[in-house]
């Protein structure tokens, strides 16, 4: 399981389910740019691989439109919370999970429509998704949404941290309620989303700790 925060990794705890993988390294996590066509895009470019050490090649985790039939049969799709995924960047890495075989749990705080939208985006590529209205800044919310997942698909595999606001103003116009609603829900929010993903994770008993060192952003 991977849990990412805007573009760091905070936490991790994973199982590598896509084919097998002994004497795994490391798992190394791309960034996916939402343009198709050309360097980084998302229809080049897998998000995840997994480098093997035993034979000293790189393994890269196929993606379901990569695959063959028969080896797109066994994939066990990872579950993925991607938070404010209605639009934005959070849209385009709700979209490209979506494409790459996951099922994905779309949360917004108020654009239910456009996170509908997402949705049945990621539905039309194949791919298993809802949606979850809730403050990501709230535990009760927070709770919810991963029960909302669990119940759904049994697990979390994959956590993306992306919700967050600006309250962008001069320092001395600034309303100490205004720096509030950025801290609850920029840093607050994040860190009980982590908490409460990663207990789903450390639950797992399939699970192979990897060293934070041997995690890569490029």
């Amino acid at each position: 399981m991977v849990a990412v925060s805007g573009s760091n990794v905070v936490a991790l705890n994973s199982a590598v389910k896509f084919g097998d993988c002994s004497n795994c390294r490391f798992v190394q996590i791309r960034q996916c740019s939402p343009v198709s066509g050309g360097t980084g895009s998302i229809r080049n470019r897998p998000c995840i691989g997994v480098r093997c050490r035993s034979r000293g090649v790189r393994a890269q985790v196929a993606t379901v439109e990569q695959a063959s039939p028969e080896s797109a049969q066994k994939l066990e799709a990872p579950v993925a919370i991607i938070t404010g995924a209605s639009r934005g960047i959070g849209k385009a890495v709700a979209l490209a999970l979506g494409k790459a075989g996951c099922k994905v749990l779309v949360n917004y705080a108020r654009s239910s429509k456009e996170a509908e939208d997402v949705s049945k985006e990621i539905e039309s590529y194949g791919s298993q998704a809802l949606t979850f209205g809730g403050d990501v800044s709230k535990e009760a919310d927070v709770d919810a949404m991963i029960k909302t997942a669990v119940d759904t698909w049994g697990t979390v595999d994959i956590l993306i941290n992306n919700a967050g606001i600006t309250r962008d103003t001069l320092l001395m116009r600034m309303k100490k309620a205004q720096w509030q609603e950025v801290i609850d829900l920029n840093l607050t929010g994040v860190f009980l989303c982590t908490q409460a993903a990663a207990k789903i994770m450390i639950k797992k008993k399939r699970s192979m700790l990897l060293p934070q060192d041997s995690l890569h952003l490029i």
